[in-house]
């Protein structure tokens, strides 16, 4: 028992565990980039969702090393607008893009697609 105890023990916090997390490819001269955070970034992170898929912002002209270069390798396919939300599973270094949302129409709109995205019921 004490070896199964210890096992399970070393299972669980010797490899690392990764979330999901929603990546904005944001414009900040785009003005449908600019109502989506107005509208739905502004509290995002107090909705349920917020809790599975968290929001991160990034900004098209000055990118973070680890997403510069996982475009470069192709973890992150093509960004060809903004607002492009890219579902990324897994840690900045070795993550890849599991699926994206390509634009904003409206609050409700963008919450049905990524919950179905993500499988999750209301």
């Amino acid at each position: 028992m004490r070896k199964l105890l210890l096992t399970l023990f070393f299972i669980l916090f010797a490899f690392p565990v990764y979330a999901l997390e929603l990546l904005m490819a944001h414009n900040p001269k785009c003005h449908i980039c600019e109502r989506f955070i107005n509208e739905v970034a502004i509290d995002y992170h107090e909705s349920s969702i917020a809790k599975t898929i968290p929001l991160v912002i990034i900004n098209v002209y000055e990118q973070p090393e680890w997403f510069k270069e996982a475009y470069r390798i192709g973890k992150i396919k093509p960004i060809r607008g903004t607002p492009t939300f890219i579902i990324w599973n897994g840690s900045k270094d070795g993550g890849h893009e599991i699926g994206r949302l390509v634009g904003y129409h409206s609050k409700a709109r963008f919450y049905s697609r990524l919950k179905e995205m993500l499988s999750i019921e209301d």
